[in-house]
């Protein structure tokens, strides 16, 4: 029997991508699932595809940016199922652009969501966590072990995760509750993956052409196995190990390297 047999777990941003693929592979394994997303239309389509597959699952729409959304997340999950042992705060945006080029606002946004729309969940579920010796997941990125060029806003949004993540497992290391990050790589993108642009308009997720990205069923699977043996951190893809032992080894190596691919595609642009 799966160690998520008639568990209870929240994944925010769960209406496609990594997060529905999760929510899939997990109630595959006997959990019961409670999807978030802001879009109520492509969460209900999730919903419904799970709901015909025979899974044990419901839809709560919400802005995870959001502190009432957020209470009435854990609220609903608790009125649905009586406890949550999982939350993984799955939700996020990106952007691309240099720090000269990007809309303040769009520094704001991205924070709002990657860090605070963390943040909120986990602060309202954090008693039920304790209640059941649960488990919060934050799904962080290879962006967030050494700041990429272009990419300043998201890695930095990442990285903030990292201080919570260490903070909060030693807050809750008498309690039983389980803390895990997860340093996620390039994966294959939802065709309706959206970023904001410089100016904080919604755009679709250009194609990382260059960079073999890795199936969002086995990003799941990783992040499945982490709850199961209760894993803190794990670096995911071997570039992303590579790049994590190399910045242990050598930051400032790290640095150039990056710098370095930065003017070469800043040259072919």
């Amino acid at each position: 029997m799966s160690k998520l047999q008639d568990k209870v777990v929240i994944i925010t941003g769960s209406s496609m991508g990594i997060g529905k693929t999760m929510a899939i592979e997990m109630a595959k394994r006997g959990a019961k699932i409670v999807l978030n997303a802001r879009n109520k239309e492509r969460l209900q389509k999730t919903h419904s595809e799970l709901k015909a597959l025979g899974y044990n699952v419901i839809a709560v729409d919400g802005d995870v940016t959001n502190l009432e959304h957020c209470e009435n997340l854990i609220n609903q999950a608790i009125n649905a199922f009586g406890k949550v042992d999982v939350l993984v705060n799955n939700a996020g945006i990106s952007t691309r652009g240099t720090i000269e080029d990007l809309n303040p606002a769009v520094f704001k946004k991205v924070m709002e969501v990657n860090y605070l729309g963390s943040v909120y969940p986990t602060q309202y579920a954090i008693p039920h966590l304790k209640k059941s010796g649960g488990s919060v997941i934050f799904i962080s990125s290879v962006a967030a072990i050494h700041g990429i060029p272009n990419f300043s806003v998201y890695s930095s949004s990442k990285m903030a995760l990292t201080a919570l993540a260490e903070s909060l497992k030693n807050e809750l290391a008498e309690t039983g509750v389980h803390v895990g990050i997860a340093y996620v790589g390039f994966t294959e993108n939802d065709p309706d993956k959206k970023i904001y642009d410089t100016d904080g308009k919604i755009i679709a997720q250009p194609n990382n052409a260059v960079i073999k990205a890795e199936p969002p069923q086995n990003v799941a699977n990783r992040i499945i196995k982490m709850i199961e043996r209760k894993t803190f951190k794990s670096v995911f893809t071997p570039i992303g190990k590579l790049n994590a032992f190399m910045n242990r080894l050598s930051p400032s190596l790290v640095g150039k390297i990056l710098g370095i691919n930065y003017q070469k595609n800043k040259k072919k642009n």
